[in-house]
């Protein structure tokens, strides 16, 4: 079974197979070999981030610490109500599509803080109507995109809550319009002259073309959607440029770990300057709270993003700042930062997400010890605790109703 999930693996980087399982989707559905490749081969066909869940309340084994060192795991949990004074009875809604692992996290937290919650799923079609007859004190929005339908769906609901109800949403409508939207993030990066590798988007092929021939190689392509380098290439030169190009606009392509052709990826080709011998980091932002660590691969991956490694270290102050002040500045709730550090030293934005994988108990270890960063009066303090329990889910809460209070 090992071996036939290393072999898929390797064929998934490969578009005609890709192409080709997509066209026999429906019969593989019926025939169940799709829920077979499932099984073998986690974090490709099935969910990306599956090999990184460890829903057994353990910590993830991809961490470079000593975890016989941490002492008793009890010393490090934390009393999250002393950071929140609920002053009435707080009810918030969540609209998503809903799963089993997100609605354990939501509710737990709810209930750890005494706050009542009402799930709303994206496809009912009685939605609006429920939200409206609601008696709501702000809404959590948590789209999931696992085809261009539902993704239009948590668009146009961010949209028509904005402007057509007084509902406080969580996170800010600027962080939902550039997650997992490649294109709208490039942009963004742009016209507010944050540091980013240089990107370029074309929307057809002459323009595409024109650029190819004279580009310096290796370049990076990615699409618009696509987490877990699931839509990440390097060209190494322009025959691959060319001839991914072609398709991209008269064909199609479509992202690794795909299986639905119907979310194919047409009409305009993203790239982006290669960053040679890069170090990347994760600084996550949760409210007051900040986490970071830097992304790490083994031989056989391509791609920090999706490995599933993460090499533990106390996240460099400047670089803390780096994503603070851009936080600060775009008034960011909850963030996601992925930086490139090139040779000479500059930090890069290549990713904002403001919805993340949150699957252990902590998101840093500093010194061999769990917790997280907080900024006071412009000095980083750090704290001891497991403070991502629930996916991180706790903090937000406490964040959101912090906002609530303040307003």
């Amino acid at each position: 079974m090992k071996t036939i999930g290393i072999l898929v693996a390797k064929l998934q980087r490969f578009r005609r197979f890709r192409i080709l399982v997509a066209n026999l989707y429906p019969m593989l559905t019926k025939l169940k070999i799709i829920k077979l490749l499932q099984r073998i081969n986690k974090g490709s066909i099935s969910d990306p981030y599956d090999h990184e869940k460890n829903q057994n309340a353990g910590l993830i084994n991809t961490y470079d610490i000593d975890i016989n060192k941490l002492g008793p795991i009890e010393s490090y949990n934390v009393d999250f109500r002393k950071f929140v004074s609920l002053y009435k009875d707080y009810t918030f809604g969540f609209l998503t599509k809903p799963n089993d692992y997100d609605l354990n996290n939501i509710r737990n937290a709810c209930n750890i803080l005494g706050v009542k919650v009402i799930i709303f799923n994206i496809k009912d079609p009685n939605l609006y109507y429920k939200i409206a007859k609601s008696d709501l004190d702000g809404i959590f929005i948590y789209p999931v995109f696992e085809n261009d339908l539902i993704r239009n769906l948590f668009h146009e609901a961010v949209q028509i809550l904005c402007s057509e109800t007084k509902l406080r949403i969580y996170p800010s409508i600027r962080e939902l319009n550039i997650y997992e939207s490649k294109r709208t993030l490039a942009d963004f990066l742009a016209i507010n002259d944050i540091p980013h590798p240089k990107t370029s988007v074309f929307y057809d092929y002459g323009s595409a073309k024109e650029f190819l021939k004279t580009a310096e190689y290796p370049l990076v392509f990615k699409t618009h959607v696509g987490a877990s380098a699931s839509g990440v290439e390097i060209l190494r030169n322009k025959k691959e440029a060319l001839k991914l190009a072609r398709n991209l606009f008269f064909r199609y392509y479509l992202r690794k770990l795909e299986v639905e052709k119907r979310a194919i990826e047409w009409g305009y080709m993203l790239l982006q300057e290669y960053i040679e011998d890069a170090k990347e980091f994760r600084i996550i932002k949760v409210g007051d709270s900040w986490f970071g660590y830097q992304k790490w691969k083994n031989e056989n991956q391509e791609f920090f993003s999706g490995s599933g490694v993460c090499k533990m270290i106390d996240p460099p102050e400047d670089l803390l700042n780096f994503c603070r002040n851009i936080s600060v500045k775009h008034d960011f709730t909850t963030m996601s930062f992925d930086i490139f550090e090139n040779k000479k030293g500059n930090y890069l934005v290549n990713e904002l997400q403001t919805w993340f994988g949150s699957y252990d108990p902590t998101e840093m270890y500093v010194d061999n010890t769990p917790g997280r960063y907080i900024n006071l009066n412009g000095k980083w303090a750090f704290e001891p605790g497991f403070f991502n329990i629930h996916g991180s889910m706790l903090l937000r809460l406490i964040h959101f109703i912090s906002i609530l209070q303040q307003s």
